[in-house]
Formats: structure tokens, sequence, C-alpha cells
């Protein structure tokens, strides 16, 4: 089985890896152009048994944006600062580590583009790279947790035009038209979702906001009941 070593940037903290990658990613947010002091930050997950650590490290932890609100926890060498790899408490079989670090320009490219809408405009990514901006509903929750559903749906129906290849924004519209009573609307754009990523429909089985259209002949039939 092949082996990478990554480094911080002084060489005192090192990690061996074995084996490839199970995923390897950008992500456009702020944090992690703040973190690497880049236009943005790359990743490789790894399952904890293919990495071996040697080398002092110091810690700094904070609580992801997105909806799970992870504790992620970085790992930095003490003495040049370099962050090499990160941690979360709760996915104690994950290690995941920046690319850089590996000062290895044959490494696995990047399958997924995270937080999208904040990626600088020059950097270009091939057609085939998936692409999630979960971050541009943020401008609506506000509306959905205060319960105005029809300015929600209508709002979202707005980012989906901005962002037509965003599975999530279908999903988040559907079930805002479902709380609104506009049942039709709320299946087609589940059915659109569905067509982008089938675990939606697991999901709709179980998400109390299409209660309103559950008994609807059309939405019992796109989720196979």
């Amino acid at each position: 089985m092949a082996t990478r070593e990554a480094a911080c940037h002084c060489g005192q903290l090192r990690l061996e890896v074995a084996g490839d990658p199970f995923a390897v990613s950008i992500c456009h947010c702020l944090a992690c152009q703040r973190r690497t002091g880049s236009a943005f930050g790359m990743q490789a997950g790894f399952k904890a048994g293919q990495v071996r650590v040697d080398g002092r490290f110091g810690d700094f932890a904070r609580i992801s944006d997105e909806a799970d609100k992870k504790e992620h926890v970085f790992h930095f060498c003490p003495d040049c600062g370099s962050q090499v790899f990160y941690t979360e408490p709760t996915e104690p079989d994950l290690i995941v580590v920046s690319v850089g670090s590996f000062a290895d320009p044959s490494f696995p490219p990047p399958t997924e583009s995270g937080y999208d809408s904040r990626r600088h405009r020059w950097v270009g990514l091939p057609d085939s790279m998936q692409r999630f901006a979960p971050e541009v509903w943020d401008s609506v929750r506000p509306l959905y947790d205060a319960g105005r559903y029809a300015e929600a749906a209508t709002r979202g129906r707005e980012l989906i035009e901005a962002y037509p290849d965003q599975g999530d924004l279908y999903y988040n519209v559907a079930c805002c038209e479902s709380l609104a009573g506009q049942g039709a609307d709320a299946i087609e754009h589940l059915r659109r979702v569905i067509d982008m990523w089938e675990g939606a429909r697991d999901m709709a089985k179980d998400d109390s906001d299409f209660d309103p259209i559950r008994d609807e002949p059309a939405f019992q039939e796109l989720l196979g009941r």
C-alpha cells in the first residue's frame, strides 16, 4: 500500500498516511480562507487507522457554520504555526489533512466544492466537480423560522434562478411551499431535487414540513408509496 507524508512548514509535525483518501474537497467558506491565508481550503479525509502522527501539536476548536454545528478541532505545529490536520470529536474515526501539507502535485484532485457562493470569481472549476452552496439559504432562514412560509418560498424561488444547480434550495423551497399551502409547487420542486439526488426522497418521507401534502396522491406517488 502506498504511503504519503504530510508535514508542517518547519517539519516538526509530520503525518504518515497509508492508502488513498476517501474524499478530497475544497471549501470556499470565509473561515477556511482565514485559516489557510488562501482563496480556499483543500482537504482530504482519511480513516484514523490510515494516519500516524509524529510530533507536537496545538489545538484550536471552532463550531461549524453549517446546520449540523459540529465542532472541528484544528491541529497546528506550535513552532511554525502551520495547521496540518483537523479532527471532529463526534467522528473519532475521521482525520482530515490539509492537502497542501503533502506538497505533492500528483495528489488526487478534489471532487467537491463547498460554499461555492463565496468562491473568488477568478477561481475556475471543472464542470465535473460537484458544487454545494447551502449558505445561500441563510438569508431566507429567518423568514422560515418566523413562520412566513409564503415569503420564504418566494425568496427561495429567486435563489433557484440564481443557483439552479443547488438541490438544497429546491428541497427547502418545497418545504416552504408545502407549509404555505402551495402543494403543486412543492411537489414539483421536490421532484426536481429527487432527480438531482435520490436521497431527498427518503428525507421527505420523514420531514414534518410535508405533512400538509402527505396525503396527496401526487406526493405519495413521488415518494413511492
